[in-house]
């Protein structure tokens, strides 16, 4: 029943976001976009498709598809706005309070725990969640100093 409804609400999710999914696939990629939200592109050491919702205390999720970049130092969620990469998330490694992989079914997602706010997200490879490269991303966090949290329930779709 559970891979049932997180089926319906990937595919709702899809649906709603389909005209900038396409969009942001191809920021993934562009280094002017990338520099003008404030990250060489020479620094990135990982850049992802992916969607991703942050969650503040008991407010609701707030959902949204993203360009992933890693450096050396710090990690990047940009939503696509208007033609630009807009910051969602901008933490140093070291500001981490932690990172969890989360599974349900075969998907699994990142959880990452700064404060009282928790980020979560997947990666997309092929038009669709990776699970493969989301734990790749989380393992590569785990590997730079991002110590292992407890997982939080499973967030969103």
């Amino acid at each position: 029943m559970r891979a049932l409804v997180l089926t319906a609400l990937l595919t709702i999710s899809g649906l709603a976001g389909a005209s900038n999914y396409r969009d942001v696939e191809r920021a993934v990629n562009d280094d002017a976009m990338l520099a003008t939200a404030g990250v060489e592109p020479a620094k990135a050491a990982m850049r992802k498709q992916c969607t991703a919702a942050t969650l503040h205390g008991d407010d609701p999720p707030n959902f949204f598809d993203c360009v992933y970049v890693q450096t050396d130092h710090d990690l990047n969620l940009f939503s696509l706005e208007d033609g630009y990469l807009m910051s969602e998330l901008q933490l140093t490694l070291t500001a981490m309070d932690g990172v969890a992989l989360q599974r349900m079914g075969r998907y699994s997602q990142i959880q990452i725990f700064s404060g009282n706010q928790v980020t979560a997200m997947y990666i997309h490879g092929k038009g669709w969640i990776d699970p493969k490269q989301t734990e790749a991303v989380y393992q590569w966090l785990l590997a730079h100093g991002v110590r292992e949290h407890a997982p939080h329930v499973w967030i969103g779709p």
